[in-house]
């Protein structure tokens, strides 16, 4: 799924894409790199939740005002609830939406 991502959203004009495969290759990068102008997270992750991740991407000054679209399989009100209480500025639902759709959603914030 990640490498039909990378490879929709780099066709789009002038989107570079960044991908790592866990959790905590996500908080290397944070405290590694500049601010990005959006980051996708989802929060079933190897090694540390995206949810350890959005908390800490949102306790780092450089990083707190990158907005952060989750894409995930976790659909409950509860997981969606803490996702947005954490600073996530849109939540969708992998199963529930296609590709094109999430594309659409976050150019809405690049």
């Amino acid at each position: 799924m990640v490498r039909a991502y990378v490879m929709k959203l780099e066709k789009e004009d002038g989107v570079k894409v960044e991908s790592v495969s866990n959790g905590e290759e996500a908080s290397e990068f944070i405290k590694k790199n500049k601010p990005v102008d959006l980051v996708m997270l989802d929060l079933m992750l190897p090694k540390k939740s995206g949810f350890d991740v959005l908390k800490e991407m949102k306790e780092n000054k450089l990083w707190k005002g990158v907005p952060v679209v989750i894409l995930s399989n976790l659909g409950q009100q509860e997981d969606i609830s803490r996702g947005k209480e954490l600073g996530a500025d849109d939540y969708i639902i992998k199963a529930d939406t296609n590709i094109n759709e999430v594309i659409k959603k976050i150019k809405k914030y690049l």
